[in-house]
């Protein structure tokens, strides 16, 4: 077993995702996200895939629409989508207004990005980027912008989280947007948890509660994250709000918590950086 930052190459993240009518996992099923069901048509419009490749197309991350010409994710995510120094990846694009990744009626492009000046991979603290457009996108039905929660959520807060991570650790990517209910856990609950996955993992990892939250799900075993699902939003279902960021966990849905970037957290960094369709860091411009 071993810490995993979620994404499908070069290092693993958070991946696992769906909601729903629970799967035995004692059962024989197809291939399916552990635990979840795909979620429905037009269920998560602000969630975009970031893709990559010309001629063969990769899944790397989750990311969500913050403003028209925003787009949230984690800062592992961008970082594993560079080519040179500070430069994105040519082919990369995001992928919006569908619940398949591999559409290509609607892909956007990205002019730059920013991750937050303490994003530290070593500890995976600070595990916020955004990405600017190239574009301002048109307005459809079959996307929208997601308000960010900048208040302090309790634990306790019924949620759910979509995306195209593995079905199980190395399995493939869904085709289609999965769907995932979990509920916030408090921070006791929370250090238990991570304590005896890194003692299993013979690591060292903790959970600052001031810039991320966990979460599991009702059931435990067999139901949560695994690679992929990095960048994907975590959304309050009282307030509708992103309250956060899959970020890492312990791959995957063995019982352990996930963990995810703390949207509140950051409020000076979001807020300073969309009020401004044009802000890019010079660096990454």
């Amino acid at each position: 077993m071993f810490l995993s930052i979620i994404t499908t190459i070069s290092f693993t993240l958070l991946g696992h995702l769906v909601i729903g009518g629970p799967i035995k996992v004692s059962q024989d099923i197809t291939p399916q996200i552990v635990g979840g069901v795909e979620a429905p048509i037009n269920y998560a419009p602000h969630m975009m895939a970031l893709v990559f490749g010309t001629n063969i197309v990769n899944f790397m991350c989750g990311a969500s629409i913050v403003s028209e010409c925003h787009v949230l994710t984690a800062a592992h995510c961008i970082d594993a989508l560079m080519g040179d120094v500070n430069t994105l990846l040519p082919s990369l694009r995001g992928v919006y207004g569908s619940n398949e990744w591999r559409s290509t009626e609607k892909n956007a492009t990205f002019k730059g990005y920013i991750n937050h000046e303490k994003w530290n991979i070593f500890i995976l603290k600070n595990d916020i980027g955004v990405l600017f457009l190239s574009e301002k996108l048109s307005r459809s039905d079959k996307w929208n912008i997601i308000p960010l929660e900048y208040d302090w959520v309790e634990a306790g807060e019924k949620s759910y989280v979509t995306g195209w991570g593995t079905l199980w650790a190395w399995g493939p990517h869904p085709p289609k947007l999965q769907l995932l209910y979990v509920e916030t856990i408090g921070e006791e609950e929370c250090a238990q948890g991570v304590a005896k996955a890194s003692a299993e993992d013979y690591g060292n990892h903790y959970v600052d509660q001031n810039l991320e939250i966990c979460t599991m799900h009702e059931k435990g075993n067999g139901f949560g994250m695994c690679f992929g699902d990095s960048g994907s939003a975590l959304v309050s279902l009282s307030s509708g709000k992103q309250i956060g960021i899959v970020s890492w966990g312990f791959p995957c849905a063995l019982g352990a918590p996930d963990m995810f970037v703390r949207v509140s957290g950051f409020k000076e960094f979001l807020k300073d950086i969309l009020k401004d369709c044009d802000k890019c860091a010079e660096k990454n411009e």
